[in-house]
């Protein structure tokens, strides 16, 4: 019975996407769980058939993973078991997905090494083109690396059997996963700041260094996701 529980809580949190909002509470679960489960490593073998058959195998996980029956389904959890997993892709990530992201993470060193050259575009009059940070990160075409990189970096939780370097890695795909969105919505914002009340070239620089800000955040994410990989 020694860590059975905290290992259910890890089989857990394996389960859930590394972007999803329950990644908090399932780890303050984990915590919990850890600490239960030594607590009744050192007790006698009949107080311990005692807490696996009392409130703690419902009351003390549903307390820490939320009130909420759907919320403890959604982590995983019917009646102390993991589900059959569904809510990511099974990995782990291939040499070859990986090598994928690699190549997306060295685009995106080369986009931020010549950031100014590569968001100007002249014909022949020099413009500003924010759209091309949406093409870095995958975000314009099904062929780049990175496009849909999460269900990579999902898989890739399967490759990492530690569990605090398995807790950095899903630290860092959800920040990843949010600078995403953000340079997204920045770019997309500076493409048309020119032509919104009160825009002017001044608005579109304003918004494409912010989103700049946001690929350096999602290059400094990817390359300890890289570093936990292996690659």
């Amino acid at each position: 019975m020694k860590y059975t529980t905290a290992l259910l809580l890890l089989c857990t949190a394996r389960e859930v996407s590394c972007f999803s909002p329950l990644t908090v509470r399932v780890r303050a679960a984990s915590a919990t769980a850890l600490t239960a489960a030594k607590d009744v490593g050192n007790r006698h073998p009949e107080e311990v058939a005692g807490v696996a058959a009392g409130p703690f195998s419902r009351r003390a996980f549903g307390s820490a993973l939320g009130s909420s029956g759907a919320l403890v389904a959604a982590a995983g959890l019917v009646g102390g078991l993991p589900l059959a997993a569904s809510a990511r892709p099974q990995g782990p990530a291939s040499k070859e997905e990986i090598a994928r992201i690699k190549k997306g993470y060295d685009g995106l060193e080369y986009l931020l090494a010549n950031f100014d050259k590569e968001t100007t575009k002249c014909t022949p009059e020099c413009n500003r083109n924010p759209d091309v940070v949406r093409t870095y990160m995958g975000l314009r075409s099904m062929d780049h690396p990175l496009y849909q990189a999460e269900k990579v970096l999902a898989k890739g939780q399967d490759n990492i059997d530690d569990v605090d370097e398995l807790d950095e890695y899903i630290t860092a795909c959800e920040n990843y996963s949010s600078a995403i969105s953000e340079s997204n919505a920045m770019a997309y914002t500076s493409s048309f700041g020119e032509y919104n009340p009160g825009g002017g070239k001044d608005e579109v620089e304003k918004y494409l260094q912010l989103a700049r800000t946001q690929v350096v955040y999602a290059r400094d994410n990817l390359k300890i996701i890289l570093t936990k990989l292996g690659a």
